[in-house]
């Protein structure tokens, strides 16, 4: 296949191969292919070979390792990677239909790539939660049920419609929030299928990413998102991987009766929830499941729904871990958030009202805490389905705080006509570059192991927001790891003045200066803190911890192994 560049008159210069082709928009990367599903695979490798190499597939291959290091998995740690990459990740792609080995293939052979590597990370988040799911039955967390008790990380959607959108069109709105902030976003691409079997559709992605299934809209009409539930130990090998399904939807369905058909053929390995929705009937489909349940809810009157990583199905909830607390307390927040926003701007929303929603950035006194707009979102889009708009979000991470560029599945491209939207005007100059050093503390942390990297940004992330006390928490974290004590005091007892909302969290910011003090050697004073720590209202890993401290000493060498989850700030496994 022969990849040539055409003019066409009033655009950059187009690229083909086959009969696909691509383009550049801005930042984003606009590829039309159409064919068998080699042949779209095989055109997307050879139009986007360098961006591939670079982009989350071959990232994904790795990040297992990273994100599971430092025993942060407990009993599970040593086992994770050759397990990975030796045996689960080959079982599950035993279970790829054939024709998306054929993608697969086709991806892999244009872009240059040894197939069964590039396999290897397409299976990543089924691996990763299957491993996941493992080391909490080893490691005997109760379950998570205190988040349910007012419903009301990862990925946020906001769906509106009715008399709650200025035109009584539906709009759907999303960010995607997921691992490769140094890669998605800089990779980020919106495919346009033409597939010999089956409807054209739309799939907003990254280098790499071929399948529709993740986040996308057909020409019948249906939009679709998928939300991972992380923190919960039913997984099971066998099922069908996550991309497959959602892609057979858009595909296939032309309604949301369909629509749930094939997701109910399908048994999955991990634990999901698909958001479908249809611009021509007005309503929403919310498919939960795990292997061992499913459970399908409609939303039709309501005019407005807003979804995070919670499940609204009880059954399913009890399945769900109590691991970490920061996180279940972030899941909340969003989507009591995204609720509060839909039915404040109920009646006057419109595509540049979703976009602002998705560049939220919470309701004060903490960045992170219920803030959609997160330092791991890269990806954002606003579907209009009932005329095929979409809207989709540039820049770096939070891909959702700058401006959303135009396109039109009915048009096959970038649509200027339909006028580009903008956000993230409200953060003042200081708050937007503190989270950008932010931003880059994470990608030197988690793709580089750079701790003394992460520590000078989170250094110059503090003096530009002096009111945000996660920075000095984290701050202090990169701080302990290097084993620059005097510097970890210091940003914990400021932490600790700045207070939190959160009771857990300031509970947590007295056990981590404790433990700064006790590498340091001030034991009393160290023993001060884990009395401090065990007088809040702490998350339990946090209050084990602080009893720990109490009977022993935690060492220099216990620090340089701690691993620290950089999106919300924390400590999983303290």
């Amino acid at each position: 296949m022969q990849t040539e560049s055409v003019e066409r008159r009033g655009e950059a210069a187009l690229r083909r191969a086959g009969k696909g082709s691509h383009r550049r928009v801005g930042d984003v990367h606009v590829l039309s292919l159409a064919g068998s599903d080699h042949e779209m695979g095989r055109q997307h490798g050879e139009l986007l070979a360098d961006e591939i190499r670079r982009g989350p597939i071959p990232y994904y291959r790795r990040i297992v390792e990273k994100l599971m290091g430092k025993g942060s998995l407990g009993p599970a740690s040593k086992l994770v990677w050759p397990a990975l990459q030796t045996t689960l990740g080959r079982r599950i792609a035993k279970n790829l239909p054939p024709h998306v080995r054929e993608t697969i293939r086709g991806v892999a052979e244009g872009a240059g790539l040894d197939v069964q590597s590039f396999v290897d990370g397409c299976t990543m988040p089924d691996a990763m939660m299957w491993v996941a799911a493992r080391a909490m039955q080893l490691k005997g967390h109760g379950p998570a049920v205190a988040h349910r008790v007012a419903l009301g990380l990862g990925c946020t959607s906001a769906v509106a419609w009715g008399d709650a959108t200025v035109d009584g069109k539906l709009l759907h709105a999303r960010n995607f929030d997921y691992h490769g902030v140094g890669c998605w976003p800089s990779n980020k691409a919106v495919l346009f299928h033409a597939p010999d079997r089956g409807q054209r559709f739309v799939s907003v992605a990254s280098a790499g990413v071929a399948l529709g299934g993740i986040t996308a809209m057909n020409e019948a009409g249906l939009t679709l998102t998928v939300h991972q539930h992380m923190f919960t130990d039913r997984t099971k090998l066998g099922g069908t991987p996550i991309g497959i399904v959602g892609d057979e939807v858009m595909r296939e369905a032309r309604d949301l009766d369909e629509a749930e058909r094939i997701l109910g053929r399908h048994v999955p390995v991990g634990c999901w929830t698909y958001v479908v929705t249809d611009g021509n009937a007005r309503e929403v489909l919310c498919w939960e499941e795990n292997p061992e349940r499913r459970r399908a809810f409609r939303f039709r009157e309501e005019s407005t729904f807003g979804y995070a990583n919670v499940y609204l199905d009880e059954a399913l909830g009890r399945s769900e871990v109590n691991l970490y607390g920061s996180y279940w307390r972030h899941n909340q927040g969003r989507h009591a958030r995204v609720n509060a926003l839909l039915a404040e701007r109920r009646g006057a929303l419109d595509p540049q009202g979703m976009a602002s929603i998705l560049a939220d950035t919470g309701t004060g006194g903490c960045r992170i805490r219920d803030s959609i707009a997160m330092v791991m979102t890269v990806g954002s889009v606003v579907f209009r389905p009932e005329d095929g708009a979409l809207w989709v979000g540039t820049g770096e991470a939070p891909t959702s705080r700058g401006t959303f560029v135009p396109f039109s599945l009915a048009e096959g491209g970038h649509d200027p006509s339909k006028g580009e939207l903008t956000t993230g005007a409200i953060e003042d100059e200081g708050e937007r570059e503190a989270f950008e050093r932010f931003r880059q503390s994470y990608v030197a942390y988690v793709d580089d192991g750079d701790v003394s990297r992460a520590h000078a940004l989170l250094q110059e992330a503090c003096a530009l927001a002096p009111s945000e006390p996660l920075y000095r928490s984290l701050r202090g974290l990169f701080a302990l790891e290097r084993g620059a004590l005097d510097d970890a005091e210091e940003a914990f007892t400021e932490a600790i003045e700045l207070g939190h909302v959160d009771p857990e969290r300031r509970a947590s910011f007295h056990l981590w200066r404790g433990r700064a003090r006790d590498a340091a050697g001030a034991r009393d004073a160290a023993v001060e803190d884990y009395r401090w720590a065990l007088g809040f209202v702490a998350d339990p890993p946090v209050r084990a911890a602080a009893l720990r401290g109490m009977r022993r000493p935690f060492t220099r060498k216990q620090a340089q192994r701690i691993h620290v989850d950089v999106g919300l700030a924390d400590v999983v496994s303290p």
